[in-house]
This record gives C-alpha cells, structure tokens and sequence, in this order.
C-alpha cells in the first residue's frame, strides 16, 4: 500500500486595534527597543496633538461667545428702533427691526452651551 503525504500550508494572521494617541504599554516599550527614542517621540506628538486640540476650541468658544455679543448688540439696537419707530407713529416701519431683535435674541439663547 502506498501512502500519500499531502503538505498542507497554514497562514495565521493576527491584527492588533487600539484608539487614542498612544499604544499599548507592551508595544510602547517595543517601540523604544526597535527605535531608541521612538517612545519619547511617540509621546511629544500625543502631547502636541492635545495642545492643538485644545487651542482650536477655546477659538471656537471665542468665536460663540463674540457671535452672541453681537446678536445681543443687534437685538438692543433693533429694538431701540422699533421703539423709535412707535415714538413716531410709524408702526409699520418698526415691523422688520422687530423681526431682527426677535431674531437675535432666539439665536442667543439657541447657540448658548
């Protein structure tokens, strides 16, 4: 009797998933080891990335704020004219500043966080 040998090939893949700015510890130190200083490179971009992270949203609570300032700004004028317009008998002229005062305030309130 004969025998056949089959070769038979086994391929194993393995795939690592971590989120955030930086690996795992184990890898960390695998880093390092593969490329001295890699580790402390590694950190200074997570540490740069969070600086950066950080800047561009208090830019954005800025430019909220100054938004709000200014529909605030918008609203009393608006309504100053309205106000104006009923002192001279004009209420059909005070019809539009009202609806920017009206307009300004809601967006106020709207946008505040």
């Amino acid at each position: 009797m004969s025998s056949s040998n089959s070769n038979k090939e086994v391929t194993t893949s393995q795939s690592l998933m971590y989120s955030g700015p930086l690996p795992p510890s184990g890898e960390f130190t695998m880093y390092d080891k593969a490329l001295p200083g890699a580790a402390e490179r590694i950190l200074s971009l997570a540490e740069k990335e969070v600086a950066h992270r950080h800047k561009t949203e208090n830019k954005l609570l800025n430019l909220d704020s100054r938004g709000q300032i200014f529909a605030l700004i918008l609203s009393i004028l608006s309504l100053g004219a309205v106000g104006l317009s009923i002192y001279f008998s004009q209420p059909v002229a005070s019809i539009a500043p009202a609806i920017i005062a009206i307009t300004g305030l809601v967006s106020i309130f709207l946008n505040r966080k």
